[in-house]
C-alpha cells in the first residue's frame, strides 16, 4: 500500500530547486573529474581558469561576479594557480592597486586540453534536446537566474 506524504512534505523529485541542484552537482562532478585528470585541479581552480580564459585581464572580483564562488575561494584558487604557473597577476596600468589575471602559456595549454573535454559534457547535456528545445531552455534559465 502506497502511503502519500503529508501535504507539507516537499517531494524532491518534483521540487525545482532540488532538481536544479542535482543536475548542477552531476555537471560539477563530471567537470571536476576532467580538471583533476589534467592538472590535478579542483573545481574552483577550473572555474577561475575558465573565467580568465574567457576574458583575459579579469580581476579576482570580476571572477567572483561571474562564478558561483565567494572571495575567499577565488583568492585561494588564484593563489594556487599562480603557484602552478597557470595564471599570472599583473598590476593594472590605470590603477596599480588592481591586479589583472592572465593565463600563462602553460595555463593556455592546460585550459585548451581541459576545455575540449568539458565541451563534451555540454554536448552530452544538449544531445537529447532539439535546437529549439535548447534555445527555449536557455531562455527559461535566464528568466530564473534573473528572478533569483
Amino acid at each position: 500500500m502506497d502511503v502519500k506524504p503529508a501535504p507539507s512534505v516537499i517531494e524532491l523529485d518534483a521540487f525545482l530547486p532540488y532538481q536544479i541542484t542535482r543536475l548542477a552537482d552531476q555537471i560539477a562532478r563530471r567537470t571536476a573529474a576532467i580538471a583533476k585528470r589534467h592538472d590535478g585541479l579542483n573545481l574552483s581552480q577550473w572555474r577561475v581558469l575558465a573565467a580568465v580564459a574567457e576574458r583575459p585581464g579579469r580581476t579576482a572580483n570580476e571572477v567572483v561576479a561571474v562564478t558561483p564562488m565567494d572571495k575567499g575561494i577565488v583568492s585561494r584558487a588564484v593563489k594556487s594557480l599562480i603557484e602552478m604557473n597557470l595564471i599570472s597577476r599583473k598590476a593594472s596600468k590605470k590603477d596599480g592597486r588592481i591586479s589583472r589575471l592572465f593565463l600563462t602559456v602553460k595555463g593556455r595549454r592546460s585550459y585548451d586540453a581541459m576545455a575540449a573535454e568539458i565541451r563534451g559534457v555540454d554536448e552530452t547535456l544538449r544531445a537529447p534536446l532539439s535546437q529549439q528545445e535548447y534555445a527555449h531552455l536557455q531562455d527559461m534559465l535566464q528568466k530564473l537566474i534573473l528572478q533569483t
